[in-house]
């Protein structure tokens, strides 16, 4: 079967999975809709869809089989609900949200709807991530070292923390989510952000330009993350896993992992497109039933949200908060 897929969002991941579903055998892209009409009108021309008037008209489940939300996270009210009780399957980029509670109700919402429902952590697609997952079962981690480090979105939004969520909410919540896919679930954490530069370079902004996390993981090991969004001259990602028989690193947000133990020192790099893999896994999942192949589904992406909210709440009040 073809899976009719509307597009809500026109920008520049929006255009990424554009990109991905092209390629994909069994997607095709029928309404695209996004505010900036002349931005929807270019991408429905790209691939021969139409342009809806409102997000309402195009969640029309006699048009479409499936949606991709792909507005950021503090314009997507109750779009995902609206979807789900209409029977149409549900793709949301990452991050669900910016709180807990109205993501914990459109969760409900989608879970008791029985559609699918696939959230965009791709990094969990890449091969070299799969490897370093099927490597550490069973393996004993204590100490997890991870960094984000780079330049900021360019969308006045961004820099407005209870838009986006900072640097730590939006960008970094990848390195949090891979952490939490590969080593378990997180148990308390405690962060400190700053604000050296960004309140001279931006006034009006309110993210931090700079976070420390520390926390400790459900298994007993600890970990720190530290990341900033205004580095120019210097930018990367990486996240070690460090165990008494061995050493696990992924550099460049997944591409690229290294494993060292007494037998081996092996450095692999992916061929892989895990947007791809990622939109081809979901629509394959809209045509079959199956959920299989999703990596991460909407109530599996809540607890990377949970880490990013019990941060900053730690951060205000200057301790330790449990991660619900």
């Amino acid at each position: 079967m073809t899976v009719k897929i509307g597009m809500i969002g026109a920008g520049g991941i929006a255009r990424s999975h554009v990109k991905a579903l092209k390629k994909v055998e069994l997607a095709k892209i029928v309404w695209v809709f996004d505010l900036n009409t002349a931005g929807a009108e270019e991408m429905a021309a790209d691939v021969g869809a139409r342009v809806a008037e409102s997000a309402d008209a195009l969640l029309n489940p006699a048009e479409i089989d499936a949606v991709f939300i792909c507005v950021p996270q503090f314009a997507r009210g109750d779009l995902e609900e609206v979807a789900a009780r209409r029977g149409i399957h549900v793709f949301v980029e990452k991050p669900l949200g910016l709180e807990l509670e109205p993501v914990q109700r459109k969760e409900r919402t989608v879970r008791e709807s029985g559609v699918i429902n696939s959230v965009g952590y791709v990094l969990r697609y890449f091969d070299t991530v799969q490897k370093a997952k099927q490597y550490l079962r069973g393996k004993t981690i204590h100490l997890v070292q991870a960094f984000r480090i780079g330049g900021s979105h360019p969308a006045p939004w961004w820099k407005q923390l209870h838009m986006s969520g900072g640097n730590l909410g939006d960008a970094v919540t990848h390195q949090i989510d891979m952490i939490r896919y590969l080593a378990g679930e997180y148990q308390d954490v405690g962060a400190l952000f700053g604000r050296n530069s960004i309140s001279s370079q931006n006034p009006e902004a309110t993210i931090p330009d700079a976070g420390a996390v520390a926390f400790s993981l459900q298994s007993g090991a600890v970990g720190t993350i530290t990341e900033s969004c205004l580095s120019p001259h210097f930018g990367g990602s990486e996240v070690k896993f460090i165990g008494a028989d061995f050493f696990v690193n992924i550099t460049g947000n997944g591409k690229t992992v290294q494993i060292v133990d007494n037998a081996q020192n092996v450095t692999i790099t992916s061929r892989m497109d895990p947007s791809y893999e990622q939109d081809k896994a979901f629509v394959e999942a809209v045509a079959s039933g199956s959920r299989d192949r999703i990596l991460c589904d909407y109530a599996d992406g809540i607890r990377t949200l949970a880490f990013t909210v019990a941060a900053y709440r730690a951060a205000e009040r200057r301790g330790t908060v449990a991660v619900e």
